[in-house]
């Protein structure tokens, strides 16, 4: 009982770290396991009468949820949002990982479970692959999730995060063993056909090599074209599309971005309401556009769109938050906690890129990892190691760099 009481204790640890794992495999799964941490969580809330920890940028983001209720009032229909709103117990991950998470060991083996749930989700989705005979646009990859956006999204989260954390590592056979594991990764992606997650990881990467050293560039570009040349014809043709005006799915993003500027000049303050625009997208699209859609692909317009002007506007700042809190993490703590936070930094940027062509932050498998990897930067640890920082808890639970 006293396992149950104590939200730190080792059940709830093995809970979170069930919960990572499966993410990759079963959304269903998962949120048996969130709710249980949830549950924790409440009883955390009687037992100490005070508020969870959180890194400062959190405030920013209820902020956003704030204005979402507000949208929720003023749905054009209400229970459809209503229901849409369970997405926000996904924020509760933050709390919940700062209170569990709280050594060094712990973390060590978070970031093992998600390491080994992506190798696991990515040899599925290769052998899917191979008993297909291959892939194409009729047969998108997808692993056990429930849509390829998702399958790749949640693997870029951990190839960004682990191709960074290697170029940090000392140790030779590590550094190998993620070499490997990586390159498992990188396969299902390309093979996923999934054009934003490519844009994401070339946009991250790229500059956290230019950022690392500039040198490597000299290497990976001939590298890239070559890899370009050995990869299936439908992987290429995909990838050429992403340059090519008339292809159909381009100029429908372009439908897109017209038709969420029109929802938005008539519901600017607080949008149609969460989950709606697929419920007035096709009185506002363009005449000539083939497609209906149920979101906007893209994070910010599909927020302007369902959500208002407020909501987009406090997204934004959650976000700058974010970013400039893990620069501050970065310039102020020793090596082990500066290659967490670069490995973090970088793995948000491929997001938000990827982002600006699809709504990755209305799926909720991508929120529980995009969650969970911002919360460790800001982890407070009993058990630092010696190149961690020193760091102090604020009265409301907050973590600040001394």
């Amino acid at each position: 009982m006293k396992q149950l009481l104590n939200i730190s204790s080792d059940f709830y640890f093995y809970l979170l770290l069930g919960l990572l794992f499966l993410v990759n495999l079963t959304i269903a799964g998962s949120y048996i396991l969130f709710t249980l941490l949830l549950i924790g969580l409440i009883i955390y809330l009687f037992r100490e009468k005070k508020l969870p920890p959180a890194p400062r940028f959190y405030k920013y983001l209820l902020i956003y949820i704030l204005f979402s209720l507000v949208s929720t009032i003023f749905s054009i229909d209400k229970l459809n949002s209503l229901i849409d709103n369970k997405e926000f117990f996904a924020f509760l991950l933050v709390p919940v990982v700062l209170l569990i998470i709280n050594s060094e060991k712990r973390r060590l083996y978070s970031l093992y479970a998600v390491l080994a749930s992506a190798l696991l989700s990515a040899s599925i989705g290769i052998i899917q692959t191979i008993i297909k005979g291959g892939v194409s646009l009729d047969y998108r990859l997808k692993g056990l999730t429930s849509h390829w956006m998702t399958y790749s999204g949640l693997l870029m989260f951990a190839f960004i995060f682990f191709v960074v954390y290697l170029f940090y590592e000392k140790r030779k056979k590590t550094k190998i063993a993620l070499i490997i594991v990586s390159a498992v990764i990188l396969v299902p992606i390309l093979l996923s056909l999934t054009r934003s997650m490519w844009v994401g990881i070339f946009a991250a990467l790229g500059i956290f090599i230019v950022y690392f050293k500039p040198k490597i560039l000299y290497i990976a570009v001939p590298g890239i074209i070559i890899l370009f040349f050995l990869l299936p014809q439908s992987v290429k043709s995909r990838i050429t599309s992403i340059f090519d005006p008339a292809n159909a799915t381009n100029k429908d993003r372009i439908y897109m971005v017209s038709t969420g500027i029109k929802i938005f000049k008539d519901y600017p303050l607080t949008g149609v309401g969460p989950n709606n625009v697929k419920k007035v997208y096709p009185q506002y699209k363009p005449a000539e556009a083939e497609f209906d859609n149920p979101h906007l692909h893209n994070n910010f317009l599909n927020v302007l769109a369902e959500r208002g002007i407020l909501a987009l506007l406090s997204l934004i700042a959650a976000f700058i938050a974010i970013f400039v809190f893990l620069v501050k993490k970065i310039k102020n703590s020793g090596a082990e906690e500066k290659r967490i936070a670069l490995g973090v930094l970088f793995l948000f940027f491929g997001f938000l890129v990827t982002g600006l062509f699809e709504y990755n932050f209305g799926d909720a498998e991508i929120k529980f990892s995009l969650f969970y990897f911002l919360s460790i930067p800001f982890l407070q640890l009993s058990e630092a190691g010696p190149t961690s920082p020193p760091h102090v808890v604020g009265s409301a639970g907050v973590e600040k760099e001394s």
